[in-house]
């Protein structure tokens, strides 16, 4: 029998071979993105579609007698391809998916027999939809039900994919919509389904949302190039302990995140659907005041209690299956995640040695829903970092923000090429005790403790930014005389801004918005409260950064549905690893 999956619900295959079709009102065409973890292709030959209808494992034709399809053998699908997008578009002169009944994917074996159906709903003037993505998870192959529209069309859609394009390809002679599922159109998602979130591009962001009182959607954030790295020939990809790259571990765990938000979300839709249509049954009942209390009305509330509970219990269960097989992947990966992206208590960090090239990620804590406590998703941010880190300290003691701040100091350290990262500090209130025990190439010089020190550093570190700049502008590949250390720069600021004044306050925001594009970032420890007398430039310091509470907190929202999840910071310890990273550095890498 045939799972009818709703929008962002994945499933497990069991077969290689597949073939997917999509039912429209009207002519549309069927196309195929082969993907790498980057989210992109790798050339143009992995876009295939009607003007170039065979690709590696992938093809896209109609066929006589059958409906048009893309045909997927997963088992020839290349190495380096972790997921493949199956979109369906219409050109410029049809009309765009909302105004007509939504289209329904399918997905069959080689055998034809259906395994899998999807409505896609929520569409308004999206002209290309990405209905079904086939992906890479623990060795086997899952299917996800996206929906995601594009009201570009095909051609905005492959250029968020990496294809270069010129302008709309030219429409293939239209092929009639045939049924791809026994489903019918407009069955199968509840009518309660929620709106599509907006387009989001396939590539997973890099950095985590920004700090607000609100969920918001993490941004994407491409990698910075660094000046001195551009002479460099290109390297093999390191391996992580369990075999696979960094960069395919960083996008599992992703993947992990985002199935847990999808799965989550449509169990709280089917929730909110079972009971509304509870509601609007026992009302329509209820509208005639002589029937309230017959017993064809009472036999007729428990039906509707009946169909609430058993839709509830068939969406509970689905959520509990994709939870446990969720938690089952992040224990196998837990023990292979490499150093930057493992907890402190982690194995692989014994006889932990500096890399030979910057990390791919960096862990700073854990993520969950109420729906799964147990659940825990680590939170990874994409290094080099592009947006400045803010420790908020409300709620908390000083001590408790310093550990945190230690840990992720101790973690981009750890995270770069020895001597390619070195730590500046301003801390007037307590002498610099997030860096203690540091010393070596890891500080660039003692911590500022007078308000004389401060506006020195910052002043070094603005003629920094600007001389590298003005190489970059220059197309200089080496660093100016004066910078000869080659290395990227953290600026760590705490108690900000206790001993700040306006013009300090006025290079902050100049390092915040130039500096990660020259190599140079900025780790706040704060409490918003100190500055709420300060007026709307620091108000705007705060919106810039990624919000790091030094306890629990309820602030991060996902890109794809929204949720509102729980971050909670890595424990940190005395005689854990951190102090062993701590003293190689200290002495001397």
């Amino acid at each position: 029998m045939a799972q009818v999956l709703v929008k962002g619900q994945n499933a497990p295959l069991t077969v290689a071979r597949l073939r997917v079709t999509v039912e429209t009102p009207g002519p549309a065409d069927l196309s195929a993105l082969l993907l790498t973890d980057s989210g992109r292709v790798r050339t143009d030959a992995d876009f295939v579609f009607y003007n170039q209808p065979d690709g590696p494992g992938v093809s896209c034709r109609p066929a006589a007698g059958r409906p048009a399809c893309v045909e997927v053998d997963l088992a020839a699908v290349p190495a380096e391809v972790g997921k493949v997008l199956v979109a369906v578009s219409v050109d410029g002169s049809a009309p765009a998916f909302g105004a007509g009944p939504a289209p329904v994917a399918g997905i069959a074996g080689a055998d034809g027999a259906v395994m899998a159906t999807f409505v896609v709903t929520g569409l308004d003037t999206e002209r290309a939809v990405i209905a079904w993505e086939i992906y890479r998870r623990a060795g086997g192959w899952k299917i996800r039900a996206v929906g995601q529209g594009y009201a570009g069309g095909l051609a905005e859609l492959v250029a968020v994919c990496g294809v270069e394009v010129d302008e709309e390809p030219a429409p293939a002679v239209p092929v009639s919509a045939t049924t791809a599922s026994p489903v019918a159109a407009g069955t199968g998602a509840p009518a309660g389904q929620p709106p599509a979130p907006p387009a989001q591009p396939p590539a997973p962001p890099a950095q985590p949302p920004t700090p607000s009182a609100r969920p918001a959607a993490v941004p994407a954030q491409p990698a910075r190039p660094w000046p001195t790295d551009r002479a460099k020939p290109p390297q093999p990809a390191p391996q992580a302990a369990g075999g696979l790259p960094p960069e395919r571990l960083y996008q599992q765990v992703w993947s992990i995140f985002e199935d847990a938000a999808r799965s989550t979300s449509a169990l709280r839709s089917a929730t909110e659907y079972a009971e509304q249509r509870r509601d609007d049954e026992v009302g329509r009942l209820l509208d005639d005041p002589r029937a309230r209390n017959s017993p064809e009305t009472a036999a007729a509330r428990a039906a509707a209690d009946r169909r609430h509970d058993e839709l509830v219990a068939r969406a509970t269960a689905d959520h509990r299956r994709d939870a446990a097989q969720l938690g089952t992947e992040l224990r196998q990966l837990d023990g292979v995640l490499p150093a930057t992206m493992a907890r402190w208590d982690s194995p692989v960090w014994r006889g932990w040695q500096p890399p030979t090239e910057l990390a791919v990620a960096l862990r700073v804590g854990e993520l969950h829903l109420p729906e799964d406590p147990d659940l825990r998703i680590p939170l990874l941010f994409r290094l080099p970092l592009a947006r400045p880190l803010w420790i908020d300290a409300a709620g908390t003691d000083r001590s408790t923000a310093t550990a945190l701040a230690r840990s992720v100091i101790a973690r981009l350290l750890a995270a770069h090429p020895a001597g390619k990262l070195s730590v500046s500090v301003a801390d007037l209130a307590g002498g610099g005790a997030a860096v203690r025990g540091l010393r070596g190439d890891a500080l660039a010089g003692p911590p500022a403790t007078t308000p004389g020190e401060l506006a020195e550093l910052l002043d070094n570190l603005v003629s920094r930014v600007d001389l590298i700049q003005m190489a970059m502008r220059s197309g200089e590949t080496a660093l100016p005389p004066g910078l000869v250390d080659g290395g990227r720069r953290l600026l760590v600021l705490h108690d900000f801004p206790y001993g700040f004044d306006e013009r300090s306050i006025a290079q902050i925001q100049y390092l915040i918005n130039d500096g990660p594009d020259v190599g140079v970032n900025l780790l706040l420890v704060a409490d918003p409260a100190d500055s709420s007398t300060l007026g709307p430039l620091v108000s705007a310091l705060w919106r810039s950064m990624s919000r790091l509470p030094a306890v629990p907190d309820d602030h991060v929202g996902d890109p794809w549905v929204g949720l509102s999840w729980t971050f909670t910071p890595d424990p940190v310890g005395s005689g854990t690893a951190l102090d062993a990273v701590l003293d190689r550095l200290a002495g001397g890498r």
